[in-house]
């Protein structure tokens, strides 16, 4: 007999994601109404937005995770014709197509796309013929990522795109992918990342007068192929992945050439911001400004001088972070960085726990969903990730994204409510 559990109280999601968003939301009106002369509309529809998201979560954690997963395909088939309609019939902004328009209603099909991405995949790979050790299978499952992948890549938007690499790879990853497979779905973009190295950062050192990115690439190329021989495979198989792996570096140098300018320029602010101090580098350094401006303690709630003059761009948005730093400190900041932790932390547990294979793999896909763009916005506001775009989960201005992490909260809520169920 299976014991139900249907009690949807639960303190280590509930209260880590609550005061997330109080904690952005007050953030916010710091950032609109107190720096913009009184104009309170943006925080109106903030709040509106996120009343709407909890709604979308309470819908989401009350429906049983058996119709979601018969929902799912339908789900993903509507998330798909809504990602290849932006791209024929949405709003040009910025030299992107990333927004759906109506009326004075501006939607954006990349972020909804996401939890549809979770609930099909997780389907997909909870079935009982799913082998992740045969091909084909793990070839269905990284398609059903991959091709919403590609259409959000097309917008352009680079930032988002690579969420549903990590989801996927984060879902794959619970179902029971295994490791070897991973360090070989992996190793293209580190031999990308290497391949570029000299465009990133310039003519690095030559160790016994080889170039750094070249030595750096034998020694990876060298430890797949004695990971993968040492697991009994052909040498013909070596062979595959070593060439494999030559034909990516051999490629990469047209990978970067088909990046849009300001995809190249946010890459290679990151390296060296101080470049172009009032181009490319302006928001990384002047966010860098506001938050060591906060010291220990803060400037003070609506006190921020970086915020109060314009200096700090995207400031209720992208760069949310770099408010909270600004006007609470050091301490501020870390009490963020603690919140997420716990829920990270908390919704891991609750995914082991979880009796359901569907609801242990799709709360795997919403934990790697918040962690990504925590970890990438973060990371961003303080110059140790190139500038993307993404806001920041529960506490940054947007309704897109706000709906949809609040609804993937509600998700994660009503799965682990039921965690005792098969």
């Amino acid at each position: 007999m299976v014991r139900k559990n249907t009690a949807f109280w639960e303190p280590g999601l509930i209260i880590p994601v609550a005061l997330l968003v109080i904690i952005g939301a007050a953030t916010v009106y710091s950032a609109t109404v107190l720096s913009r002369g009184g104009d309170d509309a943006l925080f109106i529809r903030h709040i509106g937005t996120i009343l709407l998201g909890g709604i979308l979560g309470f819908l989401l954690a009350w429906l049983p995770p058996r119709i979601l997963e018969d929902l799912s395909p339908w789900l993903y088939l509507i998330a798909l014709a809504s990602l290849i309609l932006v791209l024929f019939a949405g709003e040009m902004s910025h030299g992107a197509r990333r927004w759906l328009a109506f009326g004075s209603i501006r939607f954006q099909p990349s972020e909804p796309a996401k939890i549809a991405v979770i609930l099909y995949l997780g389907r997909f790979l909870a079935s009982k013929r799913c082998d992740l050790r045969r091909f084909w299978q793990l070839a269905g499952g990284l398609a059903i990522a991959g091709v919403p992948f590609l259409l959000v890549l097309k917008e352009p938007d680079l930032g988002t795109s690579l969420s549903f690499v990590v989801i996927a790879l984060g879902m794959l990853i619970v179902a029971g992918l295994p490791w070897l497979t991973l360090f070989t779905l992996v190793s293209p973009v580190v031999v990308t990342v290497l391949s570029l190295l000299d465009v990133l950062i310039g003519v690095g050192p030559k160790p016994l007068g080889i170039p750094l990115r070249i030595l750096l690439w034998i020694l990876f190329v060298g430890v797949g192929v004695l990971l993968i021989h040492r697991r009994r495979v052909g040498w013909l198989l070596v062979g595959l992945f070593a060439a494999f792996q030559i034909g990516i570096a051999v490629q990469a140098p047209r990978l970067w050439d088909g990046l849009e300018e300001y995809q190249q320029a946010r890459l290679k602010t990151f390296i060296h911001p101080e470049r172009e101090p009032a181009g490319a580098g302006y928001q990384v350094i002047q966010s860098k400004i506001a938050i060591g401006s906060g010291c220990a303690t803060g400037q003070g709630f609506g006190r921020g001088s970086q915020k109060a003059l314009a200096f700090l761009p995207r400031q209720h948005t992208d760069f949310i972070y770099s408010v909270v730093g600004e006007e609470g400190g050091f301490l501020a900041g870390m009490g963020v960085l603690l919140l997420f932790g716990v829920l990270l932390l908390r919704g891991l547990a609750l995914a082991r726990r979880v009796r359901s294979r569907f609801g242990s793999i799709v709360a795997s896909g919403v934990i790697s969903m918040i962690f990504y763009h925590a970890a990438v916005n973060i990371a961003m506001t303080l110059g140790l990730a190139p500038v993307t775009g993404l806001p920041l989960p529960f506490m940054s201005f947007g309704g897109s994204f706000m709906l949809t992490v609040l609804g993937a909260a509600g998700l994660l809520l009503g799965i682990t409510a039921r965690r005792t169920e098969y």
